[in-house]
């Protein structure tokens, strides 16, 4: 049964049940005021005549007659000629009724004196009252109450019939309204069943401030957390397998070079140039396998073990990544200009920020023509944090590539990027190293106008107790 038949039938049965109580409850208050006010009546008349039949035997013992069962009998007739419709008497004395009868099978010793019982002989229903009067009489007053007991049946089956009426519209109400009421848990049920299918997109924004509406939005914020959810994952199996391509890729090249030129020195003699030629390019292509591998292991460690930071000072930093990068300018013919020497102290790792440094700067060579100037940045800002990084007025980086420099393996124009050693790691090593400082990686670049990438680190107190 669904739950909205199990609600329209509870609240059809709560009404039955409501109902019938309140019904019954009224009805037979009713009867029984009714029934009590025949009682009074009925008690009253038994009692006149139970005064009338004692004075009887008063007057008949003030005479001196004697008194017998006939003299009596005939003031009971007496009394019965002008008693009301539905009413009779019965008189019982010296161990033998005189007069009348009593209905049903009732024995005259089976009621005691003062007493009433109501007595149904077939489809009458007669109120019986038993008084002991002088001499060992005693008189019954028999009352027909029937009409009473019918007026309470034909009220109960019009009850009956009323009460049908509205439980049978109360069920189609019931019907409708719990239908309306559990639409939004239809709702519910469906849309998770098509999120379970893949559909993560979908929601049931059901309107209203009650407590279904309440669970509509946080299913809704939950369906939202786990679309997200199924996107990164969906985004990191898609990243590992570029990463796995490009890896392979990257990798492959190299080894085709080093083992084609090995494969020359072994099988072909040749002249001493190109020995050289061949050397060189296997050196070459062994180098940059070098470089891939260093810096794979980097990102590796990066992942997998938490970085302990601690008080650094820049200007060792900075001395560290000039001495190992004005050679590598010098050689491309680029000017690397440094920041002025201040005592900035920040939270972090020196040989990580070296590095950062140092791949920044060597794709800003890479990116700069023979003659322009590549800048290491290193200056405070206003909120007591330092600004550190590297810029150039290189060839730039495309707009929509921006985002995706950062990707491992990932490189704007390839050919030159191989033609230069790169191997598309760099970019990736550096966002590793600023998220290991609790920071971002910023990029800014214009195509043909430059790039400048940094990041914020924390300032700390120096030894000497000044801030930045």
């Amino acid at each position: 049964m669904k739950f909205a038949q199990k609600l329209g039938c509870a609240m059809v049965l709560v009404l039955a049940v409501s109902f019938s109580a309140g019904g019954c409850a009224l009805l037979y208050g009713d009867f029984a005021d009714r029934l009590a006010e025949a009682d009074t009546q009925n008690q009253a008349q038994h009692s006149l005549a139970c005064y009338a039949v004692e004075s009887e035997i008063l007057s008949l013992y003030s005479l001196g007659d004697a008194i017998t069962g006939e003299d009596l009998a005939a003031q009971v007739e007496e009394l019965s000629s002008t008693a009301p419709e539905g009413s009779a008497f019965a008189l019982w004395y010296q161990n033998e009724m005189v007069w009348g009868e009593l209905p049903g099978d009732i024995l005259p010793a089976d009621m005691g004196s003062s007493q009433l019982r109501y007595i149904r002989t077939g489809d009458t229903v007669s109120a019986v009252y038993c008084s002991d009067l002088l001499d060992g009489a005693r008189l019954f007053s028999v009352f027909d109450v029937t009409s009473l007991y019918d007026a309470r049946t034909r009220s109960l089956l019009r009850f009956l019939t009323m009460e049908g009426v509205v439980l049978l519209c109360s069920a189609v109400v019931a019907a409708l309204l719990s239908r309306r009421m559990t639409r939004p848990l239809a709702l519910l049920n469906q849309v998770s069943g098509e999120i379970a299918a893949g559909a993560y997109d979908r929601r049931t924004a059901v309107p209203g401030n009650d407590e279904v509406a309440q669970l509509s939005r946080s299913f809704d914020h939950m369906a939202a957390a786990v679309e997200d959810k199924v996107a990164q994952l969906e985004l990191s199996v898609q990243q590992r397998d570029d990463f796995m391509g490009a890896f392979t890729h990257e990798l492959k090249t190299p080894m085709t070079s080093i083992i084609g030129y090995a494969d020359m020195l072994r099988s072909v003699q040749c002249d001493p140039d190109e020995q050289k030629e061949a050397a060189n390019a296997i050196f070459h292509e062994a180098k940059r396998l070098e470089s891939l591998s260093r810096k794979l292991l980097q990102l590796l460690h990066l992942s997998d073990e938490a970085l302990t930071l601690g008080p650094v000072e820049l200007e060792r930093v900075l001395a560290a990544a000039e001495k190992l990068m004005t050679p590598v300018c010098r050689k491309a013919g680029v000017t690397l200009r440094m920041p002025a020497r201040r005592a900035f102290t920040v939270r972090g790792d020196a040989d990580l920020l070296v590095d950062l440094l140092c791949n920044l700067t060597q794709n800003a060579v890479k990116a700069s023509h023979e003659g322009q100037i590549v800048e290491i940045l290193c200056r405070p800002r206003r909120d007591g944090a330092i600004l550190l990084g590297v810029a150039d007025a290189g060839i730039g980086i495309p707009s929509q590539a921006v985002s995706r420099v950062t990707e491992p393996f990932y490189m704007v124009d390839k050919s030159r990027a191989r033609k230069s050693g790169g191997s598309g790691l760099g970019l990736a090593l550096c966002s590793s190293i600023a998220r290991a400082h609790g920071t971002e990686l910023r990029i800014q670049s214009r195509e043909g106008r430059g790039t400048c990438v940094t990041v914020t680190l924390n300032s700390i107190p120096s030894q000497g107790g000044d801030t930045p």
